[in-house]
């Protein structure tokens, strides 16, 4: 159901770029600082141009958010399992103490005898 969803909404989507780039075809010139002037065109490639711009460098801010959180999982990783070790060391020392000396054991099975 999802996947249908999607594809209506990119089909929407598709459609209104489209009659958006057919109703704006006329040239425009953009002027910029030190009389710069760019050549004619149109009003929806040079939309079209900055929504691409925009997600190459959305795409290159997520790729680096995304390496750095990668590295960070393997640091908490090795963390967590050097943690884990130290965990399972102390319960194997713990396990020993726990139990009563075998001397107290011996006298125990000799008084319910």
């Amino acid at each position: 159901m999802q996947t249908y969803l999607k594809a209506i909404i990119v089909v929407i989507v598709l459609l209104f770029l489209i009659t958006f780039g057919v109703k704006n075809n006329e040239p425009i010139r953009l002027y910029y600082h030190f009389n710069i002037e760019t050549v004619g065109i149109p009003l929806y490639g040079l939309l079209y141009l900055s929504i691409i711009i925009g997600i190459i460098i959305g795409m290159l801010v997520g790729i680096s958010t995304r390496f750095n959180l990668r590295r960070m999982v393997k640091t908490l990783e090795q963390e967590n399992k050097g943690l884990k070790e130290k965990v399972e060391e102390e319960k194997k020392e713990e396990e020993p103490s726990i139990q009563p000396p075998v001397e107290k054991q011996e006298e125990r099975e000799r008084e319910d005898q």
